[in-house]
This record gives structure tokens, sequence and C-alpha cells, in this order.
């Protein structure tokens, strides 16, 4: 997006594809966030038979 705004006014064309991608941009982060919340705080245990997750 800085870098489109360095380039100069955008088309009409730009505009459009700017606006209708921002919502999917939003909801793509919003997922990723929301994954990487699940993720803290879970255990995370070795498979039977390993002692270590080094080699």
């Amino acid at each position: 997006m800085e870098a489109l705004k360095e380039q100069g006014p955008l088309t009409v064309e730009q505009e459009a594809e700017l606006a209708e991608l921002q919502p999917k941009v939003v909801h793509r982060k919003q997922k990723k966030k929301e994954s990487a919340a699940s993720l803290i705080g879970r255990e995370w245990r070795l498979p039977p038979g390993l002692r270590s997750w080094r080699s």
C-alpha cells in the first residue's frame, strides 16, 4: 500500500481493484492472528519413542 502511495494517484481501475482486495487482506490477517493465538499455550509432546526434538 505504501508503495502505491509513493507512485502517485491511482487510476480508477486500480482504486476498484484495491477496494476489492482490502477485505480479503483483512480476513487473511485475522485468520493468521487467530491461528497463532490458538498455538499459544498449547502443550507440545514428543511422539512416542523420541527423547528429544534434536536428532
